[in-house]
């Protein structure tokens, strides 16, 4: 079996597989990156896993992979929350001497303030590995990168300083995704379903789409709307709601939003 991900080796995306990889139901035989989320999702042999960012709790959904969910008949078995710690990293020694970092776009959104602050010229860059790659292999003093603390191991760069991300408990989702025919499981309860939707033309229809759930005393965890891709100016729903697909009161709250919708597709348990 393998793990595949989106980023370079020593990304963020690759520690987060590292940490997947301890609690899954069948060994992993590798880890391997591809340079865009498309390149992982066409992964499709059999015992493929993939593990890919979703939401950051500071910079919001990223929208690409949700997307990818009504291409592909996959599902969900777990999402795993990644704790981001970014550091600014190069070959000096002296923070004063710092004119332009690198680093993935939404590694540099994250740092806003602390880049702000030190009037630091942000350059995006495919991935923060890549990054710190990079400042590694130019050795200019003034040139530096924002990336893991693993990272500035890897590439024998100075961590000038850690943490410097604007939200305290910087936090990326990811989740773990399989085909459905294939019995791969991680090793914890599941107690989450992920499902997109798309509401029906008529008066309060998705007043009435989230009625079905309140009226069967299903807890909401997350709704998120996007446009949708194949009807200008309309839009489906990402909805999350806790308990499981076998429970009874999840099975009539499914039934009464099948009257208000024109499609529902379930991302499966987890």
């Amino acid at each position: 079996m393998k793990i595949y991900y989106q980023w370079n080796s020593w990304a963020y995306s690759h520690l987060a597989s590292l940490e997947v990889e301890k609690n899954l139901s069948r060994k992993v035989d590798n880890i391997i990156w591809k340079p865009d989320f498309l390149s992982v999702w066409e992964k499709i042999w059999e015992w493929n896993i993939w593990v890919l960012p979703v939401e950051n709790g500071y910079a919001g959904s990223i929208h690409e992979n949700l997307y990818y969910f009504l291409r592909y008949d996959y599902k969900i078995i777990w999402e795993y929350d990644f704790l981001v710690n970014h550091c600014l990293l190069s070959f000096e020694d002296d923070i004063k001497k710092i004119k332009k970092v690198y680093s993935h776009p939404q590694a540099l959104s994250q740092c806003h303030n602390f880049l702000k602050e030190n009037n630091i010229i942000a350059k995006n860059f495919s991935d923060t590995a890549w990054a710190a790659k990079y400042v590694g292999e130019k050795k200019e003093a003034w040139t530096w990168a924002i990336a893991s603390k693993l990272a500035a191991e890897i590439y024998w760069l100075n961590i000038l300083k850690e943490n410097i991300q604007d939200q305290k408990g910087n936090t990326t989702k990811f989740f773990i995704i399989t085909k459905k025919d294939l019995d791969i499981n991680y090793e914890k309860k599941a107690n989450k379903v992920s499902i997109i939707f798309k509401a029906k033309n008529i008066p309060a229809s998705l007043y009435k789409c989230l009625w079905a759930f309140a009226t069967n005393n299903v807890n909401l965890t997350k709704i998120e709307s996007m446009p949708d891709l194949k009807d200008p100016f309309s839009y489906i729903f990402f909805l999350t709601f806790e308990w499981k697909l076998s429970d009874e009161n999840i099975k009539k709250a499914l039934e009464e939003l099948d009257f208000f919708t024109t499609t529902i597709k379930i991302l499966w348990e987890y």
